[in-house]
């Protein structure tokens, strides 16, 4: 006598449809490794801008751009007077 193996399935209750029972297995140790490589990057790249960030904004940064705009400016007039 063949005896047909079926999944056992789960009655949701209210709804009465039938779902197979999911087997438990753990996840692959890739899976993991993985997420934690993705994290480690999302990690290195929010510090990477969170110190682009504060440089670009240092005091000293702010100066040397200022300077830079003004040196600009003094060479538009010169070039302006010299005509």
């Amino acid at each position: 006598m063949k005896h047909n193996l079926r999944q056992p399935n789960k009655v949701v209750p209210f709804t009465g449809e039938f779902y197979p029972v999911a087997d438990s297995e753990p996840m692959p140790a890739a899976n993991n490794i993985a997420f934690f490589l993705v994290i480690i990057a999302a990690a290195l790249v929010a510090g990477l801008s969170m110190g682009a960030i504060s440089t670009y904004q240092s005091a000293d940064q702010v100066q040397l751009r200022q300077m830079k705009a003004n040196s600009q400016q003094l060479e538009k007039v010169k070039s302006q007077v010299c005509k």
